[in-house]
């Protein structure tokens, strides 16, 4: 065993700091929903997984079941703290999973429930100027993006506050993924966060080198299109 796997291993299991390993924080978005299928607005409304979100989350489970977390973090919303529970179903380690409400979805409003078809018909201009800068605005009643940023702001310390060699999983939903990545890597452009793409259950890996943020993965997805062989032969980079 090389001496920076014997480290890692020793740090895992004793809580200590280990200076020259990263703190590497694992995103993972919730699995598909029939509402994310039928490309409806979802937001806070909370919709469970369907068949194939709850395959997609054993794939990402598989894929994650030997690294074990020092903290699980998730949303509230069932999508999410399903997802969390079948990786912590499959993992070998044993940390608790933890709500953290600031990770919830973004709020659409009105807009919930319904289709993108439908609120071009019903609301083209607020869809309009919402897609060109969404945070501009917001459809009636929803939240705007500079909300989300502000709760991303408001966890960010807490997540990335482990020492060198500790793993955080942080299971989420898109857009406030998106700001959590943003506000952890210091982006002072807040746009760039809406060109991130982030599918069902793609895993994003950020390690945190003495609290500098470097992204080392973005939107993995390989594990939803192997099978459970394959999966088990994927690596993550060092």
């Amino acid at each position: 065993m090389s001496k920076e796997k014997k480290s890692k291993k020793e740090s895992t299991a004793t809580g200590g700091d280990v200076p020259n390993l990263p703190h590497r924080i694992f995103f993972v978005r919730h699995g598909e929903t029939d509402w994310n299928r039928s490309f409806r607005f979802q937001g806070a409304s909370d919709v469970e997984l369907n068949a194939t979100g709850l395959e997609q989350a054993r794939s990402v489970a598989l894929r994650l079941a030997r690294i074990k977390p020092s903290r699980v973090f998730t949303s509230p919303l069932i999508r999410a703290r399903r997802t969390a529970e079948i990786i912590m179903e499959r993992n070998d380690g044993d940390s608790p999973i933890t709500p953290c409400e600031d990770i919830r979805e973004i709020s659409f409003g009105v807009w919930e429930g319904l289709t993108v078809s439908q609120v071009e018909e019903r609301d083209p201009e607020t869809l309009r100027v919402w897609r060109k800068a969404p945070f501009d605005g917001s459809p009636s009643g929803g939240e705007r993006m500079t909300e989300v940023v502000h709760r991303s702001r408001r966890v960010s310390d807490m997540i990335k506050s482990g020492s060198g060699g500790d793993v955080t999983f942080v299971v989420a939903h898109g857009a406030v993924l998106r700001a959590l990545l943003s506000v952890m890597m210091d982006i002072d452009d807040m746009d760039v966060m809406w060109r991130m793409r982030l599918d069902n259950c793609s895993v994003t890996i950020l390690d945190m080198w003495r609290r500098i943020p470097s992204l080392l993965l973005l939107n993995d997805t390989h594990h939803v299109r192997l099978s459970e062989n394959d999966i088990s032969l994927l690596s993550f980079p060092d």
